[in-house]
């Protein structure tokens, strides 16, 4: 079985803008050097040209949460899940996102189809969880903090971090974005990247309202842009121009979603974030102030990379709450020295291509696969 093609089909919610449809998207661009076909299987979204431009074929299925409420859609979806792997002669399944996942698996356990489970944070219901477990799927952790959560629910993981697309996410001018936005020259560039959800969305607020004190009492020349969008980005544009009319001028840009993200990291002299986007800014050879889910990690610097892994670059885990005052020192600090932010992110970039480099992981993906391949 190892040796010939693994065909694999990869099972998400949708096709929309966030990391972890975008780490899906790079192991699909990867995969197929290396021997493994994958298809993609689940609802659509705006990534959709995106992977039928690497060539993956793309059968839709409604997985939506809310539909999968219904006992007869649940039905109908692992119907036609079956049939995607029976037709496709699939010969192991990836899941993503519960609870799509466990109707995948509950589709491949009949057919006698490997399962694996790429947990992409500590936010999924134990109950869950251990569903799978008992389904006999094979967890993947993408951080210490969220292996750590699976020990404690008694559940063995493998280690796999995230991988990055460095012929995607790569240093490169942002003169033309710049002038699209109308930011002044010599204006301090920070640039927010994130689904404006949940805790995300809170941090942004602070990061706008750290913004505005920066600006009126700090004399900081900062101009802000927020990328992303989601169940609050309403209300984080209602902020941003309530901002921009106190301070009388437009210094906080929301953007929305942005599929050539890469574009407004090169944007920036401090990228914030967390997780995923703070190892593609750092690709793009960006300083990155860690802020995520979980709380306040802080500038990511050479001293402190092992640690800013261990905590996922505050997403999983993190060092204190964020507050307004402490984001705004933060900035003025990290922008006080252009040289500093410079060093900090050339030195960020090699670190992240040494550990996160997408072809080493989709190797180590594959390795797995095939041990479970073989043990069938």
């Amino acid at each position: 079985m190892t040796r010939n093609r693994i065909r694999l089909l990869m099972v998400m919610d949708s096709l929309a803008v966030g990391g972890t449809e975008t780490y899906v998207l790079s192991l699909v661009k990867a995969f197929p050097a290396l021997g493994v076909m994958p298809v993609y299987a689940g609802g659509t979204g705006v990534m959709y040209e995106a992977f039928a431009r690497a060539g993956c074929p793309i059968h839709r299925v409604d997985l939506a949460a809310e539909q999968l409420m219904d006992p007869e859609h649940q039905l109908q979806a692992e119907a036609a899940l079956t049939q995607i792997m029976r037709s496709r002669k699939i010969n192991l399944v990836h899941i993503h996102q519960l609870p799509s996942g466990l109707h995948a698996a509950k589709a491949a356990r009949k057919l006698g189809i490997p399962v694996v489970f790429t947990v992409h944070g500590s936010y999924y219901p134990p109950e869950q969880l251990q569903l799978l477990k008992d389904a006999a799927c094979t967890f993947i952790s993408v951080s210490p903090p969220v292996r750590g959560y699976l020990d404690y629910l008694g559940i063995p993981s493998y280690l796999i971090a995230n991988g990055i697309d460095f012929e995607r996410y790569r240093p490169a001018s942002s003169a033309a974005l710049r002038a699209s936005l109308r930011i002044p020259d010599g204006d301090k560039i920070v640039v927010y990247a994130s689904r404006l959800a949940w805790d995300k969305a809170a941090v942004c607020a602070m990061l706008v309202r750290a913004a505005r004190t920066l600006r009126l009492h700090g004399k900081l020349p900062l101009q802000l842009v927020i990328a992303g969008t989601g169940n609050q980005a309403a209300a984080i544009a209602e902020l941003a121009e309530a901002v921009n009319q106190e301070c009388h001028a437009p210094f906080v840009h929301p953007v929305g979603n942005q599929m050539q993200i890469g574009d407004y990291y090169n944007l920036g002299d401090l990228v914030v974030g967390t997780g995923r986007v703070a190892l593609e800014a750092m690709a793009c050879g960006k300083p990155v102030l860690a802020i995520g889910n979980h709380g306040y990690f802080g500038l990511v610097d050479r001293p402190v990379y092992d640690e800013a892994w261990q905590y996922y670059f505050g997403d999983h885990n993190s060092k204190e709450r964020p507050t307004e005052q402490l984001i705004a020192e933060a900035i003025r600090g990290a922008l006080a020295s252009d040289g500093n932010l410079v060093s900090i992110g050339r030195q960020g970039q090699e670190w992240a291509r040494a550990n996160f480099d997408i072809q080493s992981k989709a190797l180590q993906m594959k390795q797995l696969y095939g041990s479970l391949l073989a043990s069938t």
